[in-house]
């Protein structure tokens, strides 16, 4: 049977009906997403004047035990110590093959939420707020897993005082947990990360990582807790820590502020590279531990 070019034309037309009703649903649905993201992030930004508050009486001159979740509570322990200009703290991080966490914003929300469903790697997802001293965490470095659900990460604060009088540089106090999974939040129903129980194999994990790059100079412990304990996290994640803080000296070598910017897999190899071109600067008693291995 012939067909005619009107035939011909009501179907075309009948196709274009068909193709704009479906991206005006898509549309919409996109646009109610994007909407329900926004609207997360206000709320959480108004969630964390607990977080702000109930950190804020934490003194500077005191060794803190944990950090605080935006609700107030006890977050994450505090078992890594670290000297070193935040340049510096960023070139042995990025030596070691990690990456600085992107700040959580509308962008990073959505990338986040849609690789962890398609199951991709994010090498810098941002890093849920945490808080000490009246604020969030200063820094915050991870290296990727197999994909956005796993990592090891670490935040750092700067507590305002410096190591000794003739080494002038900040102490920095951070918390070093892996991310095992990825769940939304019941609260704002934002992803967020699921924590490894063992809290202490994280700490270890980053003293061997930091020590294998030369730039660190000394490595020592003190109490944290002082002994073996079992807590709950902010967010309900339960672990188990010895109770030790591992305390790291960087070598002081001026460094420029380009490895704070590392935040994707093209600048990690660069920054490694640079990283390897620098190490004969690095002093002697960094670089020894790997001569030996």
């Amino acid at each position: 049977m012939p067909v005619s070019w009107a035939d011909v034309w009501r179907a075309v037309l009948d196709a274009r009906e068909y193709i704009l009703v479906g991206l005006a649903v898509a549309f919409v649905v996109v646009l109610a997403l994007l909407v329900r993201v926004l609207m997360a992030l206000r709320h959480l930004r108004h969630e964390t004047r607990a977080g702000r508050h109930a950190s804020r009486d934490i003194p500077t001159t005191g060794f803190p035990l944990t950090s605080f979740s935006r609700k107030g509570r006890a977050g994450d322990p505090l078992n890594v110590e670290m000297v070193g200009t935040a340049n510096q703290i960023a070139a042995a991080f990025v030596s070691a093959g990690w990456y600085r966490a992107d700040e959580i914003d509308f962008v990073t929300s959505v990338r986040i939420s849609v690789d962890a469903v398609l199951g991709r790697k994010y090498s810098s997802a941002p890093v849920s707020n945490l808080f000490l001293y009246g604020r969030k965490e200063d820094l915050a470095f991870e290296r990727p897993g197999r994909n956005v659900r796993e990592r090891d990460h670490i935040r750092l604060w700067d507590t305002g005082r410096t190591a000794t009088d003739r080494d002038r540089r900040q102490i920095w106090i951070g918390g070093a947990t892996r991310d095992i999974k990825v769940v939304l939040a019941a609260t704002n129903h934002l992803p967020t990360h699921q924590i490894a129980p063992d809290v202490d194999a994280e700490r270890d994990l980053i003293v061997r990582e930091l020590t294998e790059t030369g730039w660190v100079i000394d490595s020592a412990s003190r109490p944290g807790f002082g002994t073996p304990t079992r807590q709950i996290n902010g967010t309900g994640d339960s672990y188990y820590t010895d109770g030790q803080v591992a305390v790291l000296v960087l070598a002081d070598v001026p460094v420029g502020p380009g490895a704070l910017a590392v935040r994707s897999p093209a600048g990690g190899l660069l920054g490694r590279a640079v990283g390897w071109i620098i190490r004969p600067l690095l002093p002697r008693r960094g670089r020894e531990p790997l001569t030996r291995g």
